[in-house]
């Protein structure tokens, strides 16, 4: 009986996960971060394999970088790019006698240098006229070609390619748009679409999925005084680099138009070569190998290359990889059920990594195949698996209750033993401070740290705080996760509540700043600490149920708390402390006013502050200075003097961050001066 109530409940766990797994993977999709590690880090290892299915092909693009060696060499340091002109002029036709199959430009060229100097363009404007029908120039949805220019490209559409770049929700770039067809019949081509098109290509698919086999620069690239210089030389040799190619023009330098892409993992080149001929033309290496990002110039290439080749990535159908979602689910329920834990999350990560290799196996084949669903459903089931099994079979109802007795917390016990009817739902108002306290660093070091010495290790921060809780007279309401909500005020009554809470906060802060520098020292993990305290009016008493409650508080006083507790990672301090606290702290701590926020779910602004303990140095005044010409729209003298402050000054070096901002994008008219908050 009890192995048939065992199978019964395998069954069960199996159906609903399964289904779930399958469904959910269809109709939802995947998490885009994983999918997009699991496609990139696939990307990198299937690289080898699909280089030797090239057969060591020779490359159909090639790109001329604007690199710093051209812009500092004497022909080309006295001319800013926007006056470029002229040397596009002899670009163009010495590309055109090398037998360039397409000139294209990242670049939108929407300034006239004949506004500069009349006809100071007009040999470049001859140069694009007479090479029209295989140039391609870029534009993007805020700026388009000057007429000028698409008047000397006879006002062909076709000469134009979009620059726009959507990377996913990581931040990472994975597709371009390749062709697109507008509800009224417009097609829509990226630059890699539309140098194709000029190329003679006519099947250009509408995304073209990043998944190159070497890093962007390891493909042809050449620096522009090197060109122009060749063109005069030995043109000969601009004929061995660029005939019948592609070719790409546009700026590979490490501060400018990079771009985090699929190829992140790739390894880039390094060291370059001279291409035979009488003037010298090297292949250059990539321009910032360590960054890990690309210039948009060579993604550009990667895309168009990718077509040449042949390499058109598709996707697997959503049904066939919410199967799979489904089959790893299975096989999920089957590892939680049978197998002990250790041996079970072996089993997990094993499967987690075959699945992963039949993504980078499903890359040779050019399929994307997404993989991060089925490696979640493999994963949840198995946990989901476990627990019924945990619950089921080897947890008694005794042991659990025994276990709540631990998660009461000894003030409220105090209390209890005092008076009777404390023991009743409802509640009473009360004038409390709250405080939420919050260990920064905790999901990063969740993906670093086991199960048990993230727990350890977050024990020791929380045990920190508790500690100057109970020390302070105030009382811990709940633990949140890797967070603390604590209460001044209630149930102990305290008349300087917002004055033991604010202290209490700065020795946690001091605390934990010291063990946290110290174990970096030490090579160990840590934490840091975000804190928000807020005052004012709120309802304080048992709520919940009349068999399950739970002293705490309630009301706008507590919400505000909470928002405050996301500030200090935006501000990048340690403590930030409503209006209504800043109030009650007069004369006991120097306070300095960081700034006006609007947060979630309050209408009105609140001013944030920064409590300075007594015996510390008081806030310096230049920042109150900057904060009133900053609200007064004065951003250039208001970013002069937040960054002149200490580079150590958090809120300083944001506030210059966002004054500078302004400066070039200024707010709107009616702008008061407030930072709205968009999350909690």
């Amino acid at each position: 009986m009890a192995r048939a109530r065992k199978w019964r409940h395998v069954v069960a766990t199996a159906v609903l996960c399964a289904t779930t797994a399958a469904v959910g993977g269809y109709f939802l999709g995947s998490p885009g971060w994983l999918a997009g590690l699991l496609f990139d880090t696939a990307v990198s290892a299937s690289a080898a394999a699909r280089q030797d299915a090239d057969g060591g092909r020779e490359p159909q693009v090639a790109i001329i970088a604007i690199d710093a060696e051209s812009l500092d060499s004497p022909e080309l340091a006295p001319y800013p790019r926007a006056l470029f002109g002229p040397v596009w002029a002899l670009m163009i036709p010495a590309l055109e006698e090398a037998g360039a199959r397409t000139i294209v430009f990242d670049a939108v060229f929407s300034y006239s240098a004949n506004r500069f100097q009349n006809d100071y363009d007009r040999t470049f404007l001859e140069a694009l006229n007479a090479a029209r029908d295989r140039i391609v120039i870029g534009y993007s949805s805020r700026l388009l070609p000057t007429q000028t220019h698409m008047a000397a490209l006879a006002l062909d559409q076709n000469a134009l390619g979009s620059l726009d770049l959507f990377p996913q929700n990581d931040g990472i770039l994975r597709t371009h748009i390749g062709r697109r067809e507008s509800p009224e019949g417009e097609t829509f081509l990226g630059l890699a679409g539309a140098a194709l098109a000029r190329a003679g290509i006519s099947e250009i698919p509408a995304e073209i999925i990043l998944a190159p086999t070497r890093h962007p620069e390891a493909l042809p690239t050449y620096s522009l005084i090197e060109v122009l210089r060749c063109a005069g030389a030995a043109p000969q040799t601009l004929q061995a680099a660029f005939a019948g190619k592609i070719v790409f023009v546009g700026t590979n330098l490490p501060e400018e138009d990079r771009i985090v892409s699929s190829s992140r993992f790739l390894p880039a080149p390094d060291a370059p070569s001279a291409t035979a001929g009488d003037c010298t033309l090297r292949r250059l290496p990539a321009s910032a190998p360590e960054s890990g990002n690309s210039p948009g110039v060579h993604l550009f290439a990667v895309a168009a290359q990718s077509v040449l080749d042949g390499h058109i990535v598709a996707r697997v159908a959503a049904f066939e990889t919410a199967a799979l979602s489904g089959v790893a689910a299975l096989a999920g329920v089957m590892i939680g059920f049978t197998l002990a834990p250790v041996f079970a999350v072996a089993a997990t990560v094993l499967g987690g990594l075959l699945l992963w290799g039949l993504e980078s196996l499903a890359l040779i084949r050019d399929l994307w195949l997404d993989a991060a669903n089925p490696v979640i459903a493999l994963s949840a089931a198995a946990v989901a698996a476990y627990m019924v099994r945990y619950v089921v079979e080897e947890r008694s109802r005794k042991r659990i209750q025994n276990a709540f007795g631990h998660y009461l917390a000894p003030t409220l016990v105090d209390r209890l033993a005092d008076s009777e009817n404390a023991l009743q739902l409802g509640g009473e108002q009360r004038d409390v401070t709250i405080m939420f306290a919050d260990l920064s660093g905790f999901t990063a070091l969740s993906g670093i740290l086991g199960p048990e010495a993230l727990v350890e290790t977050t024990n020791a921060y929380l045990k920190i705080i508790a500690d100057e809780v109970d020390a302070s007279g105030g009382y811990i309401d709940k633990f949140i996760g890797d967070a603390v909500m604590a209460i001044w005020g209630a149930p102990v009554a305290d008349d300087d509540h917002a004055e033991h809470a604010v202290a209490a906060a700065l020795k946690i802060a001091d605390i934990i700043a010291r063990k946290r520098e110290a174990a970096l020292a030490r090579g160990e993990h840590a934490f840091d600490v975000k804190v928000g305290i807020n005052s004012g009016p709120a309802v304080v008493g048992n709520v919940g149920s009349e068999k399950r409650y739970n002293y705490t508080a309630v009301g706008e006083a507590v919400n505000i708390a909470a928002r405050l507790e996301g500030l200090p990672g935006v501000y990048k301090c340690r403590i930030i402390v409503g209006p209504d606290t800043a109030d009650r702290l007069k004369g006991v701590f120097a306070l300095r006013e960081i700034d006006a926020v609007a947060v979630k779910g309050k209408a009105a602004p609140l001013r944030i502050f920064e409590p300075v303990p007594a015996t510390g140095n008081p806030p310096d005044a230049a920042y109150g200075e900057a904060l009133a010409r900053y609200r007064n729209r004065d951003f250039e003298a208001a970013a002069s003097i937040w960054s002149g402050l200490s580079d150590t000054d958090g809120p300083a070096s944001v506030m210059a961050a966002r004054a500078r901002a302004y400066i070039a994008n200024p707010p709107a008219d009616n702008w008061n001066g407030v930072f709205v908050m968009t999350e909690k």
